[in-house]
């Protein structure tokens, strides 16, 4: 496990172990261990380090609190529940994203479904069936199973614009999101600095404050947009 960036809740304090997933929230970060337990480590307040005991098979961490699912497919959430951001309804899920203030899951049915904050409509309902989710700060977006991005909530750095084109994978950011194009290129739009067409072939995004990461196909990191705390290193070799 290797993190980089600001350090001042000792959020990227280097853990022993191995790990199959990772997430990071604002000032603290968990891991999914390979034998399905969580562990988490940096800013403690709002319990948002108490991880569930118990094996999962995925997770997801916002700003403040973070979601699990087990095997099969029963969300458990943790940490601040303002706005009930950490209260997820009855049923199952096959993924789920916790985002800044609000919670996005994807049904087996291909519907979402957002609980939480929705003072930017961020958790609004959402016709159609989609095969992938990801919650940002106040805004939402799904990856519609033609391959079309779909967003949804706060559009006020032209986070949720359309986007032309097929994907693969879609990642809501703070003030902006990032989508995998078929071909392997990574494209972001909204809060300026963030956006922009990174060419190469990358096989996952994803987006924090004012930055993206992605992974190459090399196994190379290459980063973009904010780094004044050595969060966004243009390249990091594995």
């Amino acid at each position: 496990l290797d993190c980089w960036g600001l350090n001042t809740q000792n959020q990227i304090a280097a853990q022993t172990g191995t790990f199959t997933a990772i997430g990071a929230g604002e000032t603290h970060t968990c891991g999914l261990r390979s034998t399905g337990a969580i562990e988490c480590w940096g800013n403690s307040a709002n319990n948002r380090i108490q991880a569930p005991s118990g094996n999962f098979a995925s997770i997801s961490i916002g700003a403040a609190h973070g979601c699990a699912l087990n095997s099969a497919g029963a969300a458990t959430c943790w940490g601040s529940n303002a706005q009930n951001r950490a209260t997820p309804p009855s049923g199952t899920f096959t993924a789920i994203s916790a985002g800044g203030v609000h919670t996005c899951g994807l049904r087996s049915t291909g519907a979402i479904e957002c609980w939480g904050n929705n003072n930017s409509g961020q958790t609004a309902a959402q016709t159609g069936t989609f095969t992938a989710v990801s919650a940002g700060r106040l805004h939402s977006c799904g990856l519609r199973t033609s391959g079309a991005i779909h967003c949804w909530g706060s559009n006020n750095n032209g986070q949720t614009a359309v986007q032309t084109g097929t994907f693969t994978m879609v990642e809501a950011g703070s003030l902006h999101t990032c989508g995998r194009r078929s071909s392997g290129a990574a494209l972001c739009w909204g809060e300026s600095g963030t956006t922009s067409v990174r060419s190469g072939s990358y096989t996952t995004v994803s987006s924090g404050t004012s930055f993206s990461c992605g992974l190459k196909t090399d196994g190379t990191i290459s980063c973009w947009g904010y780094n004044v705390n050595g969060q966004a290193p243009a390249t990091r070799s594995p």
